[in-house]
């Protein structure tokens, strides 16, 4: 028999078997004003208003015994076995400048998004049932991946710079050589010798740094903690702290909008007995917090480094 979704304003359900998730607005962390936009953004508490109602029709046989429901879990991916995307970019922000794809993080089981929570709920059997707060927390930063960096290093020490050779004295250590680091998830963590940078330059971009980066950890790179999202953002972030003598690079994610992917599992008591239905719902970006943590980390440049402050 079947199992069919009963659409309601923040359940969206025109047939074909799938569903969009289009929950009401509520006030997202780091502001006072609901958001705008027609989807959630990040760091916006999915409202608990939300609710996947499903019904049975039909029977076992028709007419005889009824249709009755057991149970509704959502989970993220599709079907049962936690597979396939958790998410995917759906478009960019008009001033990107670099095409952005999916990257292995955003399939299970790999994927995993540490402030949401999926919903359950069991019997007693009924031909009707509710998932109340099907997702019960909010979207971060994780996910939106392509954020990149760039600081200056400057040491008091540091040997001498002739700009019209383009050198500096031999046999000068690296450790006190004035530089720039650039650091993103794609690329790694990368660094260049001020004497390396083209005389006749007008921007500095990532292709200028040489060979492969100092690979960074997923996880360590994202913000996690929405405590910290507007200030340090991650540990990775701290650490860098003692070698910045000032920013030249923060750029946030151009990630604008991203697709959440969902499964409903729903158990009954007529043939097939579990019956999945896909469903979706678009997140998009909130610039906020970047924007507090560019402030946070300015007022932490150190200016002129000591030699102990240089990493290897």
């Amino acid at each position: 028999m079947a199992i069919i979704i009963v659409p309601n304003n923040e359940v969206l359900s025109p047939g074909g078997g799938a569903f969009t998730l289009n929950p009401n607005p509520t006030v997202p962390l780091y502001q006072t004003e609901p958001r705008n936009a027609a989807n959630p953004i990040l760091y916006e508490t999915i409202s608990p208003t939300m609710t996947i109602t499903v019904q049975g029709v039909g029977g076992c046989p028709p007419g005889v015994l009824p249709e009755l429901i057991t149970s509704i879990s959502l989970v993220p991916g599709t079907g049962t076995g936690a597979t396939g995307p958790g998410c995917n970019i759906v478009s960019l922000s008009d001033i990107a400048d670099r095409p952005v794809n999916d990257i292995p993080e955003f399939l299970l089981p790999a994927f995993q998004e540490p402030s949401m929570a999926y919903g359950t709920v069991f019997g007693p059997p009924s031909p009707t049932m509710a998932l109340v707060a099907p997702l019960r927390g909010f979207y971060g930063e994780k996910y939106f991946y392509d954020a990149e960096y760039m600081y200056a290093s400057y040491f008091k020490n540091s040997p001498a710079f002739d700009p019209v050779s383009g050198t500096i004295a031999p046999n000068a250590p690296i450790r006190k050589q004035n530089r720039l680091t650039s650091v993103s998830l794609l690329r790694g963590k990368k660094q260049l010798p001020f004497d390396k940078l083209p005389l006749d330059i007008d921007q500095i971009t990532d292709e200028m740094f040489p060979g492969p980066g100092e690979t960074i950890n997923f996880n360590n790179f994202v913000s996690i903690d929405p405590a910290s999202a507007i200030t340090v953002g991650n540990d990775y972030f701290t650490s860098l702290v003692p070698e910045v003598s000032s920013w030249v690079k923060w750029k946030p994610s151009f990630i604008a909008v991203m697709r959440y992917t969902y499964t409903l599992i729903v158990t009954h008591t007529c043939p097939p007995f579990v019956t999945t239905i896909p469903g979706t719902m678009l997140v998009q970006n909130n610039w906020t917090p970047a924007a507090n943590r560019l402030t946070y980390y300015i007022a932490l440049q150190k200016g002129f480094l000591d030699e102990e402050d240089a990493n290897p």
